[in-house]
């Protein structure tokens, strides 16, 4: 993930649809016309939220153990002058679903979601309920960086935000500003990333709501064992 810049530039082209992202804290894509994941807040009976990670296994004895959990060892790359409550914190995310939808068929990027998650994210799915009192849960649309990668790639930008795609600066800044808390995402966001943040690294995501879900979407297929050759005089 390319991480926003601090100022963001505006650029000289004034009225394109972007200069909204660019300018507005918290202003959704879906309100723009386009059409939106169809992940939503998995809210339990009892006030929780369920969400999703996925890690990589050999991290799975840390995350289980008795002082283990979800680290958030990376800054939450989204300070800008419209978003200064989010210095100084980091981050882990994750999904709203399973498997969301965007990262395999997105109606504007196809499977490219998936294609560059799979670098960043492992192959086992996490379940994490979070507790009704547990804060600082935000949902941003990765769709804004995606836009920018598509054009640095040569392809035809699919959302038509005219972004400069020289630096990402502008595309990242949008990112920023399109976080909103989860308690009051209703959909919107094109390809939707749960955002976990505290004050400094260290555990966001404590031992006791994280489980090894029980529907594995990446799960490598084993290879068959290889067969016994026969001899010539025995039978299958």
């Amino acid at each position: 993930m390319v991480a926003p810049s601090g100022g963001g530039e505006t650029g000289s082209r004034r009225g394109r649809l972007g200069d909204r992202f660019l300018n507005e804290r918290g202003r959704l894509l879906g309100g723009c016309g386009f059409r939106d994941d169809p992940g939503r807040p998995a809210w339990r009976s009892d006030g929780g939220l369920t969400i999703w990670h996925y890690a990589r296994e050999e991290r799975l004895e840390f995350i289980l153990g008795t002082a283990g959990g979800l680290m958030a060892s990376r800054p939450a790359f989204f300070s800008t002058e419209l978003t200064p409550d989010f210095d100084d914190l980091f981050m882990v995310e994750g999904f709203l679903d399973p498997k969301p939808a965007w990262l395999d068929d997105s109606p504007y990027f196809g499977g490219d979601g998936g294609r560059r998650w799979r670098g960043y994210i492992g192959d086992l799915l996490l379940r994490l309920d979070l507790p009704p009192e547990f804060q600082g849960v935000w949902v941003a649309d990765y769709a804004h960086p995606m836009e920018v990668k598509a054009i640095q790639q040569g392809q035809r930008a699919p959302l038509g935000l005219d972004y400069d795609d020289r630096t990402g600066h502008e595309a990242n800044r949008a990112y920023a500003h399109s976080l909103v808390p989860i308690e009051t995402y209703a959909g919107g966001h094109l390809s939707p990333i749960v955002t976990v943040m505290r004050p400094g690294p260290g555990i966001a995501i404590p031992r006791s709501c994280v489980s090894v879900a029980e529907i594995q979407p990446r799960a490598q297929p084993r290879a068959p064992a290889p067969r016994e050759r026969l001899g010539r005089n025995q039978q299958p």
